[in-house]
């Protein structure tokens, strides 16, 4: 029989630690609550005390934020599910960095299926997914209507395996495959990553950087287009020699987005 997972809830406001725990009671009874705080220095102290496996750590409180508390640790060596009021255009953050979250309020189906995660990988929150969460965090617009599209460089995903998280440079990724219920990321160097998420995941993730569903099964890096092909829906030659299919109704779309593409980065043609 395995041991119980035992969780702290750390959050500043009462009725979300109370709806926590009334969740966990209902739909997690193996997960075993040692404690609650509602700020992060209190947060801190419950953790050195209680060497917890897991906790549920809220992003904005009071004084120090759930960044403060992770960084006052010299080695996170627990599991990490925030939970977190942001919306929409930050949940393209936490997926970029590989780090489970849950929006308030909580969905019972989410905090099940988030729990199965963390067992199934029982793992500590590695600092650069934490260093990327900040990056996209800072930088996400307030507004959806000031989306607009970035350039790759300087910009890192962590890719979540059987074997542990890949930390891979964005300029670095070629193309991106549906496998089913897998994606395989294609690189300008070593062998390919094959992730346990959808290729519409991370469709959603790339979508304000020049990546674009080309097809059902593949999203290409606009930057290693080497040449496209008129058709009727065309081709493009990729940088690593593979030839990928253009759908013919997302052409146009395509076709827009690659003059963009040009003319921001300066490679017009």
């Amino acid at each position: 029989m395995n041991p119980p997972l035992r969780a702290v809830l750390i959050d500043d406001e009462t009725n979300a630690r109370e709806a926590l725990t009334h969740l966990l009671h209902l739909i997690a009874p193996d997960v075993e609550i040692c404690g609650e705080a509602k700020n992060a220095d209190l947060g801190i102290e419950l953790i050195q005390k209680e060497r917890p496996n897991l906790v549920f750590l809220d992003i904005q409180m009071p004084g120090k934020s759930g960044f403060d508390l992770l960084s006052s640790f010299g080695k996170v060596d627990f599991g990490v599910i925030f939970t977190t009021a942001y919306q929409e255009y930050a949940i393209r953050a936490f997926r970029f960095s590989a780090i489970d979250y849950l929006l308030k309020p909580i969905d019972p189906e989410e905090l099940q299926a988030a729990i199965a995660r963390f067992k199934g990988q029982a793992g500590s929150v590695n600092p650069q997914q934490l260093q990327i969460l900040q990056e996209h965090l800072d930088t996400a617009p307030t507004s959806p209507r000031l989306v607009q599209r970035k350039k790759n460089d300087q910009q890192r995903i962590a890719l979540p395996t059987a074997e542990g998280i890949h930390f891979v440079q964005m300029t670095d990724i070629i193309q991106c495959e549906s496998l089913g219920s897998y994606t395989k990321f294609h690189l300008v160097k070593g062998p390919a990553i094959v992730v346990s998420r959808l290729l519409k995941e991370y469709e959603e993730i790339l979508d304000n950087y020049y990546f674009f569903r080309v097809h059902q099964s593949n999203i290409i890096n606009l930057e290693h287009i080497k040449r496209y092909v008129k058709g009727d829906g065309g081709q493009v030659w990729m940088s690593d020699h593979t030839e990928i299919e253009v759908s013919r109704r997302r052409k146009d779309e395509f076709l827009s987005l690659l003059s963009d593409f040009y003319v921001n980065s300066g490679k017009l043609k």
